[in-house]
């Protein structure tokens, strides 16, 4: 604002600094800007707090006003020059390093013609609030109506002022929509909002109200109230008390009222993710310990029913075998469903199974109904055909249990779903229910098993989807194209069969009975056979010697199945490496160059035989068309 310093004469036209002598009997920091700005007088209270002993007196962007301020008193100065008698505020930092916040008062002189200078007299203000400068007030007051008036028409959050009485004496337009009531019902009466609230938090908001009022306290905070608004509603909000002052009075407490409704909401559907995926995380330990039980059990009743030749023990075993076999189902089941692997991976099943695997998820589910709700649910089948479909099965099976789950919502009591397979031009699955007598609406489950779209997915596997509702049935008919369908699976000749002897097989695994049993079979085939349990150790024997294959578990000691495969790869790409785990491993796929076959626990051993004899026979054809001479 001002750039040069001149004490004592001023510019062309400015008086001696004799006719200041006045202005030095004063207190005040006093001093007189020349029209071009210059610095003409300054008292000595000025000097003490803008000229530092042996420092220049400076105004321009060395002067010690706060930045924000300096707009503010050219524009006062600018006025000034044209007449006017202006004032402001400013913060300014004194000699000692502190924040000295002044009033600046600025009043024109003139020659009897024009201004020639400009009076500046400065107010040392002790404490902000006693100030005119209404923008500096850390508490709103009484008398500030045009600052009241913007607040309380843009508060995001309702604002309530109460009186000594627990009256309304103001609110925010936005109270309104909050709490359902009209403004005008309870302005100048809290008993509606404070009967909108549980008895015990009312007089807590009495006692807060008074204990402001009275200033007991500067501020409270009452957390988590619940408040009822006029449609029955109950939210969830935290109220913010403050005093209101008036003439250096406090007359009022000012409530803030914060909505934590839908804040809440979330920390719970945080809190039910988490146990969620505690109990996903448990789920996934349980079937990795079934799986490596089951495992040994079926394998060992396998190796036995070779050895046995009592009918009565042969019965046992068997009976246990199929038993075994029906808890690998239900926990193959239960891997497809909370697996989350590739959802673009297509694959050949039969359709019948698919179908199968959809129902078993939603037997358990519909026993514990029939137990605790009182609600029986039957699933009647006819399949008229057995074709197998080429497609992304595990979104096809989610699409058939979202749809078995809608259709039940129409059984309130008892009933049955009728489900349907035959083949005409294309492929119909057709999930049905008899609407009973009673019901009008369906019940509308409050989840969805799958999360799933049955529409979006039926277009993302081109599949169509009709739902067909009447009177008396409602359906879900779902229409599959010729083009996903197989005829049959591709079977395995005889002449594909790959005799698993004279290999040298390492089989790192670290369940003992497995271990035993992997040993005996692979022994007595006529294989050399080396077992261990730590990943580690199995690497340095394959260094030490050369193996066909390398059979591994996927959490062993050591380093891991995968990370063991990988440097076996890096040793001997010729090397077959069979990768075995009862965890659930969804980006296998992604390893099938160093992965020859994964082998999810639990497994039948002649199926695992079966598989890695296929692993031979492949790899021996890959080689003849490879030896064979060119033409």
């Amino acid at each position: 604002m001002l750039s040069e310093h001149s004490h004592g004469n001023g510019g062309e036209n400015s008086p001696p600094a004799a006719e200041y002598e006045l202005l030095e009997s004063l207190n005040y920091p006093v001093c007189v800007l020349g029209s071009d700005g210059v610095l003409i007088y300054g008292n000595s209270s000025f000097q003490r707090i803008f000229k530092p002993e042996g420092d220049d007196v400076r105004l321009d962007w060395e002067h010690p006003f706060f930045p924000e301020y300096r707009k503010r008193i050219a524009k006062s100065y600018l006025s000034a020059l044209k007449g006017q008698e202006k004032r402001c505020f400013a913060v300014l930092n004194s000699p000692d390093g502190k924040q000295m916040p002044v009033e600046i008062y600025l009043f024109p002189m003139s020659n009897g013609e024009r201004i020639t200078s400009i009076l500046v007299l400065m107010n040392v203000v002790d404490d902000r609030i006693l100030s005119f400068d209404r923008s500096t007030l850390s508490i709103v007051s009484e008398d500030n109506f045009q600052y009241e008036s913007i607040l309380y028409e843009h508060s995001p959050l309702p604002l309530l002022r109460f009186n000594r009485g627990y009256e309304i004496i103001k609110s925010s337009e936005n109270t309104e929509a909050f709490l359902g009531f009209p403004i005008k019902e309870f302005t100048g009466s809290g008993d509606e909002f404070l009967k909108s609230v549980f008895i015990y938090d009312a007089e807590r908001i009495k006692k807060a109200i008074l204990d402001i009022i009275e200033g007991t306290l500067s501020s409270q905070r009452i957390g988590e109230v619940k408040v009822a608004s006029k449609d029955g509603f109950q939210k969830l909000v935290n109220l913010v008390l403050f005093p209101i002052i008036q003439e250096n009075e406090i007359t009022a407490a000012e409530m803030i009222v914060e909505d934590l409704t839908r804040l809440k909401e979330m920390k719970n559907q945080i809190s039910t993710m988490k146990r969620v995926n505690l109990i996903n995380n448990i789920t996934k330990g349980l079937l990795h310990s079934f799986n490596n039980t089951i495992n040994v059990i079926m394998s060992k009743t396998q190796l036995l029913l070779q050895i046995s030749e009592k009918d009565s023990v042969i019965d046992g075993i068997q009976l246990i075998e199929e038993a075994a076999l029906e808890i690998i189902d239900q926990i193959r089941r239960f891997n497809n469903y909370i697996s989350s692997e590739n959802i673009e991976e297509e694959v050949t099943e039969p359709l019948i199974s698919v179908i199968e695997d959809a129902i078993e998820f939603f037997r358990l589910q519909f026993k514990i109904e029939e137990k605790d709700a009182k609600r029986s649910v039957g699933i009647e089948r006819k399949y008229f055909t057995n074709l197998f479909i080429l497609t992304n099965t595990k979104l096809l099976r989610e699409m058939i249990i979202t749809a078995i789950q809608k259709v039940s919502d129409y059984i309130t009591a008892r009933g049955i779903i009728e489900i349907t397979l035959k083949e005409n031009s294309d492929l119909h699955l057709q999930i049905r229910v008899i609407k009973q007598e009673s019901q009008e609406e369906p019940l509308h489950s409050e989840y969805t098993a799958t999360g799933i779209d049955i529409r979006q997915t039926a277009e993302k596997l081109g599949i169509k989807v009709i739902e067909e509702e009447s009177s008396e049935f409602y359906s879900i008919k779902m229409i599959i194209p010729a083009k996903l369908i197989r005829d049959k699976q591709e079977k395995e000749t005889e002449e594909m069969e790959y005799k698993l002897r004279d290999l040298d097989i390492i089989i790192v695994e670290d369940e003992t009975a497995l271990q035993k049993i992997l040993f005996e079979l692979f022994d007595k085939m006529g294989n050399r056979v080396f077992i261990c349990s730590d990943g580690n150790v199995g690497l340095e024997e394959f260094k030490r010697k050369h193996y066909d294959m390398v059979i591994t578990d996927y959490g062993i000691e050591g380093i891991t199945g995968l990370e063991l495969a990988a440097r076996i790869k890096e040793l001997d790409e010729h090397a077959v490496t069979i990768l075995l785990s009862g965890w659930l491993i969804d980006d296998i796929p992604s390893h099938k160059n160093i992965i020859d076959l994964f082998i999810p626990k639990p497994f039948k051993l002649d199926e695992m035989l079966k598989r890695i004899s296929k692993v031979f026979v492949e790899r021996k054809k890959r080689q003849e068309v490879h030896e064979q001479p060119l033409k």
